[in-house]
């Protein structure tokens, strides 16, 4: 009789606590977020290291018309698809054998692309990419995001590194460099706590190419100055045909051409987030030619300044020495129901047109990132 009733105590006390044993271990083979607790240790960077090829360098060449080369790569040969996150990007010029460092005046760009349609795949997000993740130019050779902070790729995805150079102040070169191009990530099975997914979005400044003033992806007949603010002003492309239509057929340039003096340009760049959330910037890289002073992301909606970077010139030859940038693991909020302006200045101290360009990479948390379940193997 004692054992009959220790039997029903037990079986009203696992009912109670929904306790059992086959559903237990059921529930635990099925859950992929398990939390995960911060010993304070940090996980094993790697770093994939590519040299491009070599450039000959025997004449000036300005922005975007010295020598580039386009590549294909993967970050990690893997049995089977794994996550892995991006936490860092660097990009240096070096001399022909890719032993040294050489002046970074003739960096035009580094640029490394993906296929977004690949990161809605297998992370079911809806975060607005745009294909790049990276720019990294004159003024700023390196990019480190916070701790804990990534963004998220998958082993088999692949990725397209664009780089060239230029050359703005030797009248009768003859060298030979290339790019240096170092990426750092992750494996997501190595990182002892939760990673925080970033996407990165870019607001750019425009020029309009038509008669008046325009603002990009808003027709004439729905352009509201309050709203707004004053649209980009009327410009000349820095390379002949480059323009970009808006779905509106109005002509813009987002490379274009500073005349000698002092300029400001403003950008409406609400359209180039397409923000789908709310949501916090944790980086910022900006983009910039020679001549400029700064570039700011204003929030119309407030009147607050959201960031201002100050770019610093070199003396005696022209170039970027250094240019400001964002990090912070708290973030600065970006609100998808606000307006955002972008304002550059350029003060062109020559007495000829200099080319310039305009460009803030905002690296946002990505709050619908979902992550994918582990490909099991014959080891698992």
């Amino acid at each position: 009789m004692r054992a009959r009733l220790n039997l029903l105590l037990l079986a009203l006390l696992l009912l109670a606590t929904g306790a059992c044993g086959p559903t237990q271990a059921k529930q635990a083979e099925t859950s992929l977020d398990i939390p995960r607790i911060d010993t304070g240790q940090e996980p094993r960077v790697i770093e994939r290291t590519l040299l491009s090829k070599s450039y000959h360098i025997d004449k000036k060449y300005r922005s975007m018309l010295g020598p580039s080369s386009m590549e294909k790569l993967k970050l990690l040969d893997t049995d089977k698809p794994e996550l892995l996150w991006i936490v860092g990007y660097q990009a240096v010029v070096m001399d022909q054998e890719g032993k040294g460092e050489v002046s970074q005046e003739f960096m035009c760009h580094s640029n490394l692309d993906f296929d977004p349609h690949a990161y809605w795949k297998n992370f079911k997000s809806n975060a607005s990419m745009s294909g790049r993740l990276f720019t990294l130019s004159q003024g700023q050779q390196n990019i480190v995001f916070p701790r804990g902070f990534g963004i998220p790729v998958m082993s088999d995805m692949e990725f397209d590194l664009a780089t060239q150079v230029l050359n703005l102040n030797l009248d009768d070169p003859n060298l030979d460099v290339r790019h240096k191009v170092t990426i750092r990530f992750v494996r997501d099975a190595e990182v002892p706590f939760e990673m925080k997914p970033l996407f990165q979005a870019a607001v750019q400044g425009m020029k309009s190419l038509q008669d008046l003033p325009g603002h990009y992806g808003v027709s004439m007949s729905e352009k509201d100055e309050g709203k707004h603010g004053a649209g980009c002003s009327v410009g000349l492309p820095a390379v002949a045909g480059d323009a970009d239509v808006d779905q509106h057929g109005q002509k813009f340039t987002g490379h274009w051409v500073v005349k000698p003096g002092r300029e400001e340009n403003r950008t409406n760049v609400t359209r180039f987030l397409q923000l789908q959330f709310d949501t916090k910037i944790h980086y910022i890289a900006v983009h910039l030619h020679p001549f400029a002073e700064s570039l700011e992301l204003i929030d119309r909606t407030t009147g607050e300044q959201v960031f201002k970077a100050i770019a610093q010139n070199h003396e005696g030859k022209i170039g970027l020495k250094s240019i400001d940038y964002y990090e912070s693991k708290e973030g600065i909020p970006i609100l998808k129901d606000h307006e955002y302006e972008l304002v550059s200045v350029y003060n062109n101290t020559t007495n000829e047109d200099q080319d310039s360009m305009a460009v803030m990479y905002l690296y946002l948390h990505d709050k619908n990132f979902h992550k994918p379940a582990p490909v099991k193997t014959a080891s698992n």
